[in-house]
């Protein structure tokens, strides 16, 4: 078995070396990628680079392109902007009024631009003729289109000194193909009010325009509170370039000019100032529309007006606008906004009174205590602090008092002593310290005046007299005095006598007892009651006894 193996791999090996020969020889060597086909089969021509076959009566417009794409290039139409100017063949405008945009579309394609539509905008101006304009076509025959759109410089602009329209266009080609653009025009806005020339230096002039500016404000009163009746006086001055004519002053603002058109070009009509705010100050004596005339370059006003408060505004700060309607040296109507600010407080209304009658309780020189009654008055509840009374006319004590929240008609009494000086009208002055709406510290001030009686006259001592009219004389022969307060210390006798002396009261006393003390002395003391000494006697030169 072996061995039949080894033959048949030496066969093998064999035909093998006498087939490579063969097969190289017949073109099949294994480096060779293709085989050529039979020759029987004929091999195709090679097609020329861009070369275009024959579709008989077919022509080709362009000859040398076949691709679609390029030839709808190069025959669509193409649009743009080939002149631009706003009148007199310049491309600025003034800033007040309007003008307008006169523009040329040429068509630089081979093909008809048809159905032109273009749409304005601008952040500096406004279209007046509309945002859109069309233009039915521009064929390649006519070329260029010219067109004019109105337009005005925007409110908000009329200080720039340029801006820019955007125009975006679409159109067709007669294959029904669409096509947009964009085109820009650059304006510029005149600063000097010229005729449409640029100025002839980079930088340009001011506006020359009239501005009222209220430069201070006062009221007559001072703080205001709801139901306050006030006059408004305002330091008013024109602090423009130019003078303003027919200057209107509307209180509230909401002035609306109704003499000029959007153009500005002025119209008959009148002014209205009913939509101004006037709910928290009302005038009175004429409306809120006041006229002030004509104001030049540095002149300055002081209107007046009356006002009140209304009743239901409660405390704080409110804005009040004043609106200044005037024309300008070309008519133009202008309206200047001011505003101000009124600050209303709601202050303690309180009454100071005597809750006792007074007369004849107050008398110079004597301290006595005063009745003080304080009762609030206002329509909301107060918070107030230490009350003090002072006088200018006399002396005070226990005079300083915590009072603390008062209602509505509620009252408040202390009684501060006081002693006046002299007789007459006397002022008690009151001090009353609280924190207003604002959060400020604030004093109530108020007085009463008082009727001082002048002081008692207090009596002088008088000497006792006998029956003849002569000095009553004691023991040390000294008048004997009688105290107009105390005539009679004892309550026996209508007139005081002096007391006998310790002798003379022995001797009395042993006269009573013999009883013969009617007896006449001119030094004698007749007692009234035997062994009593407490009686009053009368002493006189003729004798003695008692006094009935």
């Amino acid at each position: 078995m072996k061995k039949k193996f080894q033959f048949a791999l030496v066969v093998m090996i064999l035909i093998g070396l006498v087939a490579l020969p063969i097969l190289n020889h017949k073109g099949y060597a294994m480096t060779q990628g293709w085989i050529d086909p039979p020759t029987q089969t004929p091999a195709p021509t090679q097609v020329p680079w861009n070369w275009v076959p024959d579709n008989g009566n077919v022509v080709n417009p362009s000859g040398s392109v076949p691709n679609n794409v390029v030839q709808q290039e190069i025959d669509r139409p193409m649009l743009s902007i080939s002149e631009y100017h706003t009148g007199n063949g310049s491309k600025s405008v003034d800033p007040f009024g309007s003008f307008d945009l006169n523009f040329t579309i040429r068509n630089g394609g081979k093909a008809d631009a048809l159905n032109v539509l273009l749409a304005f905008s601008s952040q500096e101006f406004d279209p007046l003729d509309g945002g859109v304009t069309s233009i039915k076509d521009i064929t390649v025959k006519d070329a260029e289109e010219g067109r004019a759109h109105k337009f005005r410089v925007n409110d908000m602009s009329t200080w720039k000194y340029s801006g820019i329209i955007t125009a975006a266009v679409s159109y067709m080609d007669p294959a029904g193909n669409t096509y947009s653009e964009t085109f820009t025009f650059s304006i510029i806005i005149n600063q000097t009010g010229g005729t449409g020339s640029t100025a002839a230096t980079a930088t340009p002039a001011a506006v020359k325009r009239p501005q009222m500016v209220v430069n201070s404000y006062t009221t007559d009163i001072d703080p205001l509170q709801p139901g306050s009746h006030f006059k408004l006086g305002l330091k008013v001055s024109n602090a423009g370039t130019a003078d303003a004519r027919a200057v209107s002053l509307v209180y509230g603002g909401g002035a609306t000019a109704d003499t000029t058109d959007p153009l500005g070009t002025p119209q008959a009509g009148g002014l209205g100032g009913a939509g101004g705010d006037v709910s928290n100050f009302a005038p009175v004596g004429n409306s809120n529309v006041i006229l002030l005339g004509d104001v030049p370059v540095g002149g300055t006003l002081n209107p007046e007006q009356e006002f009140i408060v209304n009743v239901t505004t409660n405390p704080g700060a409110y804005p009040l606008k004043l609106s200044f309607v005037y024309t300008d040296a070309k008519g133009v109507r202008m309206v200047d906004d001011q505003v101000i600010t009124l600050l209303v407080f709601s202050l303690p209304q309180l009454e100071f009174s005597f809750y006792q009658p007074m007369e004849g309780m107050v008398i110079a020189g004597q301290m006595g205590s005063l009745p003080i009654q304080i009762t609030n008055l206002s329509r909301k509840s107060v918070v107030l602090g230490n009350v003090v009374a002072t006088s200018p006319d006399g002396e005070m004590s226990n005079n300083s008092i915590l009072i603390g929240t008062l209602d509505p008609g509620g009252y408040f009494t202390f009684d501060p002593m006081f002693m006046p000086f002299s007789e007459g009208e006397a002022t008690i002055n009151f001090e009353i310290r609280y924190t207003d709406d604002f959060n400020q510290l604030r004093t109530y001030n108020s007085s009463l005046s008082v009727t001082v009686n002048p002081p008692m006259e207090m009596p002088t001592p008088y000497p006792l007299l006998d029956e003849n009219g002569n000095p009553v004389l004691d023991e040390n022969g000294n008048p004997i005095m009688v105290d107009p307060m105390n005539p009679f210390p004892d309550g026996n006798s209508q007139e005081p006598s002096s007391q006998p002396g310790f002798f003379a009261r022995i001797w009395n006393a042993i006269k009573s007892f013999f009883g013969f003390g009617s007896g006449s002395n001119n030094n004698g003391i007749t007692p009234t009651e035997s062994g009593t000494d407490s009686g009053i006697y009368i002493q006189g030169g003729g004798g003695s006894g008692k006094m009935p």
